[in-house]
Parts: structure tokens; sequence; C-alpha cells
């Protein structure tokens, strides 16, 4: 008897069709965040050149002013009158004085001109004036001087005579301060010609505005009413 047959192997199950899904779209690449741009290091600046040395400078220390304004006030004609009389009472002393000396220290009187030879002070001056005319000129020669000296000193050293110190006054240039010792002697020089003029170059300083007079016109120069706070 014929042996049975061998049974098949079994059959693989059939594949399984697959089944693509469809792929998801591609997403649009996203670029990436721009990086901070870092500035390139930057070299150090090459140094500069040292300046050159700075010439020095030919300046003046003296500050010359062209113009300058002063606001003063001019001297009242009564105080100029009054000023001068001090001062001519002064000097008019010390003339007498003189004159007396020299008289004296010559053995000259007015004895034996009548009623005059009793006579003292102002009227032997007269007197002895008259009788001895050579004493005369060299008597106002000494005045003259004793007033240029007195003049010149008292306005540069305190811008004022004595008769002007006393009233209240005195003499300053253009710039308010007192006048300088030339030109204070200048002035003073001046004063003598005007009162060489009959006087009137000193009486033209009671009818000008300015208040100024022959020899402060010539001279640059002013008289005011006194002001402690300038030299």
């Amino acid at each position: 008897m014929a042996p049975p047959p061998a049974p098949s192997p079994p059959r693989p199950p059939a594949p399984t069709p697959a089944v693509s899904k469809p792929a998801p779209p591609a997403r649009a690449a996203t670029p990436p965040p721009p990086r901070p741009s870092v500035p390139p290091p930057r070299s150090a600046p090459p140094p500069r050149p040292a300046p050159p040395a700075a010439a020095p400078l030919d300046i003046d220390p003296e500050v010359s002013v062209e113009e300058i304004e002063v606001h003063l006030r001019r001297a009242t004609p009564w105080k100029r009158a009054a000023s001068w009389a001090v001062d001519g009472l002064l000097l008019g002393l010390l003339g007498a004085l003189l004159f007396y000396l020299v008289a004296s220290m010559s053995g000259l009187s007015v004895a034996g001109a009548g009623p005059s030879a009793r006579q003292t002070g102002l009227d032997w001056l007269v007197d002895a004036a008259a009788s001895h005319q050579g004493l005369v000129l060299p008597t106002l020669v000494v005045l003259a001087a004793a007033s240029f000296v007195h003049a010149t000193l008292g306005h540069a050293l305190m811008g004022a005579t004595l008769g002007k110190r006393i009233l209240g006054l005195r003499v300053v240039g253009r710039d308010g301060r007192r006048p300088t010792l030339g030109r204070s002697a200048v002035r003073a020089a001046l004063s003598l010609l005007s009162f060489l003029l009959l006087g009137l170059g000193c009486l033209l300083a009671l009818f000008t505005v300015s208040g100024r007079a022959l020899h402060d016109f010539l001279a640059g120069t002013y008289v005011v009413e006194r002001d402690r706070t300038l030299p």
C-alpha cells in the first residue's frame, strides 16, 4: 500500500500592499536669526604729534586806555575865588615878612619921611616899598618862585594848594586823578602867565561852563570838588 502523500507546507500569507501616506508638506526653512554684527576691532589711533612750542608773546604789561569817562563836579565860582584869596593872603604875608626882613637887615627905613616915620604895619610896608623901590622887584621874584613851588608840590602831592584844600577843591587831569609833577609844574608856570595878564586868565574860570582858567585849558587840568575816594 502506497504511503500517503506528504502534506504540503503552508503558504505564507500574501503580503498586504503598503498604503503610502501622503508626506506632510515641507516647511519652509526658517532662516537663522541674524547675528549681531560685531565691528572689527579698531586699531589704536596713531599718536598725535606734539604741538610746536608757542613762541613767547611780546606783550606790553602796561595797558593804555584810549578814553575814560569821569564824572566830577566843577568847582563853584565862589569857592574858586575864596581859594585864591587864601593862597594870595599867605603869599602876601610871606612877601611882607620877606620885605621887612630885607629892609631891616639892609638898614633901610622910612625915617625922616614926616608922619610916616611913625607908621607901622601895612602903612609902613607901603611907604617902605615906595621909598625903596629897588627891593620891590627882588621881592616879587621871590614871591613868584614861592608861588610856583607851592602850586607845583601842592597839586602833585595832594592835588590842591592850601587854599583849595581848605575850600574842598582839587586839581585833576582828564583821567580824574591828580596831575603828575611835570603837569603840575607846567600848570603853575602858566598860572603866573594868567596872573600877569592883569588877572584875566584867572578870572576866566568864573565865567566858563567848565570852570577852567586859562592855565587849566593850556595844561589840560580841571578844578573840581574834592572826592576822597580818588588819590
